[in-house]
């Protein structure tokens, strides 16, 4: 909320970089996948793409009419996809700033969206209870997920790109098929909204964070529609001898 983002070592904790630019509070950060830049969003209507190491601003990519919630990187790192209060997602060129497509939800503004690991799907997040996968060429929706009861606050892809991962007001988080849109499995367990979760990167588990104060991890095996939290096994008691 002080308009800033900021790089830390991740070893240390030591603060590395304080990008400055933004007139409103930051909503979203992230690095693109070689790491040489920055991607952020913010209550001010744009979002922007700083130099990792200098934090020098490189670009302002300017179009939404409301806040810009998120903000993120393609796979390959030439383009980049934000969601905003207008009812659009925007992908972007992330080399120069160019607006290369616009989609649109009549019924609610986007909370967020990412890329399919191959780049050629977008999914969103959605205040109408959905989430909608798009293609990331033509824009064509090609499949909206329902079953959340409130608004889904986070969407993802599996690392394979198989499936889809969804937050939601309703303290769940559901995975779907993404090519037929079925719902596979439904996790219960928080007990306030689900703000975000992601997939392990061998897509194994899932680990979801929510209002209730805790991070969960689950185990993404599709064995059964209603899933519980797994615990960790406790660690062998020592032989006495």
């Amino acid at each position: 909320n002080d308009r800033t983002a900021r790089v830390w070592d991740a070893g240390t904790g030591a603060e590395l970089l304080t990008p400055k630019g933004h007139s409103d509070h930051v909503m979203s950060a992230c690095f693109s996948p070689d790491g040489t830049r920055i991607a952020t969003s913010s209550w001010d209507g744009t979002a922007r793409v700083w130099d990792a190491k200098t934090g020098v601003g490189l670009l302002t990519l300017k179009g939404h009419t409301g806040y810009a919630r998120s903000a993120r990187f393609s796979p390959d790192g030439t383009r980049i996809v934000t969601t905003g209060d207008d009812r659009t997602a925007r992908v972007w060129d992330a080399g120069t700033g160019t607006e290369l497509l616009t989609v649109r939800c009549r019924t609610s503004g986007f909370l967020f969206a990412c890329f399919s690991p191959d780049g050629t799907r977008i999914v969103t997040a959605g205040g109408d209870e959905t989430a909608r996968v798009w293609d990331a060429g033509t824009g064509t929706e090609l499949l909206t997920l329902k079953g959340h009861g409130y608004m889904v606050l986070s969407a993802c892809f599996s690392p394979d790109g198989t499936r889809v991962l969804t937050g939601s007001l309703d303290r769940t988080a559901r995975v779907w098929d993404a090519r037929t849109g079925t719902e596979l499995l439904t996790l219960k367990g928080h007990a306030e909204p689900v703000q975000s979760a992601c997939f392990s990167p061998d897509g194994a588990k899932i680990l979801t964070a929510a209002d209730d104060r805790t991070a969960r991890v689950w185990d993404a095996t599709p064995l059964d529609r209603q899933f519980l939290p797994r615990p960790l096994a406790p660690p062998p008691r020592p032989v006495t001898r």
